[in-house]
């Protein structure tokens, strides 16, 4: 394959949504490789009649099969098709026939993530049928058949081998990118009064045992106030999962642009992460280049780029006393909000939005090397 001009499909599950991390990130693969003079075209269900038509709980079975039948009919204008996740199962067989180099990419593995989900209570019938028969199949399928497989974290690649997906030789680890503007001034020593959460406010991220961490921590300490940006939930529905004597200390900011979150971060004083699963945990990253401390679980690249004791503080999931105990320990001790903020720091710094993705571009379009 010539490296001249490729034409690069890329094919999202997601919708076209500006506050979409995997859309943003995929619009900045866009933008490095059309500068590299390469072209690209991004495909959504938005993109497809009968995939709007059909959104919710049949996508999963019904968008793989209208990708397939696009991808056999568009395969000669491709020369790399890049799937996300389960939306390629049915066209990476089409696409190799017609030489085709092909990507399964990964956002947080499946089975993983499911294997979470049931722990946070029941689920239905039909979600555990689709999840624990249907889903592995497809997955397993598309990657069998695939040039390539990408994934985010370390944890993840060690299930693709495990589930025996993939060989070691055909799955990349590539990174999200934090921008330029999260990196922040070395922090001024000052006492903890702002608590910082971001993320959607859903059961995975551990929203539950934040909430029980939060109303402990405010009783005993009566300036602290919590930060929850990012929700995409309206704050009315989020404040009313709290206890009404400390909704006043609650903020919530269900959207907020990335200029704006820069500011969110830099303005707070210790970051705490209890999700039960992250594919990679960008927010993660974002308060890492902040200088922030942190309160995480071992999620996506938390576990991969922090350090117990030197660049943040593991909690196990599903665990608010292991919250409280954790953030009080760095309420009461300036050196230790310093020094986890300073590992933090130097840790993200690995991954600059600019070099993750200049990365994430040289794994694609060298992808003939790794078949």
């Amino acid at each position: 394959m010539s490296h001249d001009a490729l034409r690069v499909a890329i094919v999202l599950q997601t919708p076209k949504d500006q506050h979409s991390s995997v859309y943003l990130t995929y619009q900045g693969l866009a933008r490095e490789l059309t500068a590299r003079g390469h072209q690209v075209a991004i495909v959504t269900p938005q993109d497809f009649p009968l995939a709007r038509r059909t959104a919710g709980r049949w996508t999963p079975l019904i968008y793989p099969l209208i990708v397939g039948r696009w991808m056999r009919r568009h395969a000669v204008s491709c020369d790399i098709a890049i799937f996300h996740s389960y939306a390629g199962w049915r066209a990476v067989t089409a696409a190799r026939r017609k030489q085709v180099a092909t990507i399964v990419a990964f956002h947080g593995l499946e089975p993983m993530y499911h294997a979470e989900i049931v722990k946070e209570g029941p689920v239905s019938w039909r979600y555990r049928w689709l999840q624990e028969r249907l889903m592995p199949m497809f997955l397993r399928r598309a990657c069998r058949g695939a040039t390539l497989i990408t994934c985010l974290n370390g944890a993840e690649r060690d299930e693709l081998i495990r589930l025996a997906w993939a060989p070691a030789s055909r799955i990349a680890i590539v990174s999200h990118g934090v921008g330029n503007s999260f990196f922040a001034p070395p922090r001024q020593a000052r006492p903890v009064t702002t608590l910082l959460f971001v993320g959607q406010w859903l059961p995975m991220k551990g929203v539950e045992y934040l909430r029980k961490a939060f109303e402990q921590l405010a009783r005993r300490h009566p300036d602290l106030r919590l930060v929850c940006a990012g929700t995409l939930t309206e704050a009315d529905r989020v404040l009313a999962d709290f206890d009404p004597a400390v909704r006043p200390r609650v903020t919530v900011m269900p959207r907020v642009d990335q200029p704006a979150l820069a500011a969110v971060y830099r303005d707070a004083d210790l970051f705490v992460f209890p999700s039960s699963y992250e594919g990679f945990g960008l927010a993660i990253v974002e308060a890492m280049a902040a200088a922030l401390p942190i309160v995480t679980t071992t999620v996506g690249v938390a576990a991969d780029a922090l350090t117990d004791g030197d660049s943040a503080l593991f909690v196990p999931r599903r665990d608010a006393a292991a919250i409280v105990a954790a953030v009080e320990r760095i309420i009461e001790d300036a050196a230790l909000r310093l020094r986890l903020g300073q590992g933090a720091q130097q840790a993200a710094r690995g991954y600059r939005e600019s070099e993750t993705v200049r990365a994430w571009a040289h794994t694609v379009t060298s992808i003939d090397r790794l078949s």
